[in-house]
């Protein structure tokens, strides 16, 4: 029986996700991993495959939240972590999220990560605890983080709505606590590519902008 799958999305990450997936090799033989390579043009597919499990290739950029829910209905696993390519070897952190689900002190338990010298200014991460206040009554510190576990019981709950790009995190984490989930944050130093206080930061932050108002509030932009 497999205890956890790693469901990691992935867009032109051949750069790092051999160092995240080598990172997750130690555990035991009843973990899988999978990736979804949601369209890269590069060599990611290549390097996944020398280490996952499964690797399901998707022919065009879907974003990322279309790829996690491909990712979560062919995970196993009695727990699924979801982690984003690029933490190279900090991934291993994962133990941290998987403790309090196998202890059933949560149902969903999420990274807090310090922010770095390169970090934005905090605008998206702002609106999305509003809008998870405002709908759930809960405040959390790291609505936006890509680390996160759940039991696969919350399964139905996450495949009944379609996620769409960067909105994942912050509807999925709605979903979760409407059903009654009980969410717990947890501090890692987990490390990723930060996108930085210039213009491809700035894009990037204004497509997560977008993706959370669409999938959340339902704006049209």
């Amino acid at each position: 029986m497999i205890n956890v799958s790693f469901v990691i999305p992935a867009y032109n990450e051949a750069d790092r996700i051999g160092s995240t997936l080598k990172s997750l090799k130690h555990f035991s033989s009843n973990a899988e991993i999978i990736v979804v390579n949601d369209g890269s043009t590069d060599q990611t597919k290549r390097i996944a495959e020398k280490y996952a499990n499964k690797v399901i290739t998707l022919p065009i950029n879907h974003g990322k939240g279309f790829a996690l829910q491909i990712g979560w209905r062919e995970a196993k696993g009695t727990y699924i972590a979801c982690l984003d390519a690029d933490l190279e070897e900090s991934a291993n952190e994962v133990t941290s999220l998987l403790s309090p689900l196998e202890k059933q002190q949560a149902d969903v338990a999420i990274s807090i990560v310090k922010a770095g010298k390169h970090a934005g200014l905090g605008f998206v991460k702002k609106r999305v605890q509003a809008l998870i206040y405002q709908q759930t009554g809960v405040k959390l510190e790291a609505p936006l983080s890509g680390q996160r576990a759940f039991h696969r019981k919350w399964l139905s709950v996450l495949l009944a709505r379609a996620y769409q790009g960067f909105g994942v995190e912050a509807q999925m984490t709605i979903d979760l606590l409407k059903a009654g989930a009980k969410c717990v944050e947890i501090p890692t130093t987990m490390t990723h590519r930060e996108m930085g206080r210039n213009m491809k930061g700035f894009v990037h932050r204004l497509k997560q902008w977008v993706d959370i108002e669409r999938q959340c509030r339902g704006t049209l932009l």
